[in-house]
């Protein structure tokens, strides 16, 4: 829908077990978003709440509904528009695993409900269907949440119509067991092909850990920026949390580390990195 460059903010936040953690640390990423120039920041799947077994606990409507007006106050306040995951409540008593876009004005102007549930999510969670593409910054966006990378016939039928520009993919991904050596691993080989064969970019936001299986957090993170080519922009570092600035179709991006416990991301850890640049060990 236009041209002008898009500059582009990927949360890797630390996961907390409560909402109001989460929340702070949701805020304080997109007031550094902002600083850095950024028009739109994109957040992990269930980034509100975290991605763990307390999920039972913490989605609960009144919580998640008080978490969601702080953040889109926050989109207002620094005029940027957000993709974040949070549970979604159904008149019916149903419960969704969501990817809810705000846009700068702070309105929630689609949810795309996740489908593709995994056994144990289906538990919980209920199944979405509709999966709406919306403007956000100028640009045609939708979601493809977590695993629903693998459903890539389903999903091409669902959003072809619709001609998006940019699919969100938020989740919590690692490599398959017994494939950690290979590189890119299949769930990015997947999102490859998606983005070639919608013609659109891809910007992941994977957590950087997993509070339920803490071992398998050395192979987390590494969110992946893919152009409408079906090539690699950049990967982002490797079981480390923080915040990332890009400009959309470029192949550099500035990193800042997350480390402090009060949950103010390291500003002052920002460096520009070219990609290919494994875990980001030197500078371009």
């Amino acid at each position: 829908m236009t041209t002008s460059p898009l500059r582009i903010a990927i949360a890797q936040p630390i996961m907390y077990w409560s909402g109001d953690e989460n929340t702070a640390s949701v805020l304080a990423h997109i007031a550094q978003a902002a600083a850095a120039g950024a028009r739109l920041c994109v957040f992990p799947e269930l980034a509100l709440t975290g991605f763990h077994r307390q999920i039972r606990v913490q989605a609960q409507a009144q919580l998640v509904a008080g978490w969601m007006k702080l953040v889109q106050q926050a989109c207002a306040t620094h005029s940027i528009a957000v993709a974040i995951g949070a549970p979604t409540f159904g008149d019916d008593g149903l419960i969704y695993n969501s990817q809810l876009l705000v846009d700068e004005f702070g309105q929630c102007v689609a949810v795309v409900e996740k489908k593709g549930l995994t056994d144990p999510e289906a538990t919980f969670f209920a199944r979405g269907s509709a999966r709406p593409v919306t403007v956000l910054e100028g640009r045609r966006c939708t979601a493809v949440i977590c695993r629903e990378i693998e459903d890539i016939d389903e999903v091409c039928a669902q959003l072809a119509p619709e001609e998006p520009e940019i699919i969100f993919w938020p989740g919590l991904m690692g490599p398959e067991e017994g494939s950690e050596d290979i590189d890119p691993p299949s769930h990015v080989r997947q999102a490859q092909q998606l983005a070639r064969r919608l013609g659109v970019f891809v910007v992941q936001s994977n957590w950087p850990m997993s509070l339920n299986y803490p071992e398998l957090s050395n192979k987390s993170g590494k969110s992946v920026v893919i152009k409408p080519t079906g090539e690699i922009a950049f990967s982002l570092p490797e079981a480390q949390a923080g915040l990332a600035v890009f400009t959309l179709g470029e192949f550099l991006y500035a990193w800042s580390a997350q480390s402090d416990p009060a949950h103010e991301p390291v500003v002052e850890a920002s460096s520009e990195y070219a990609a290919g640049t494994p875990n980001c060990a030197a500078s371009s």
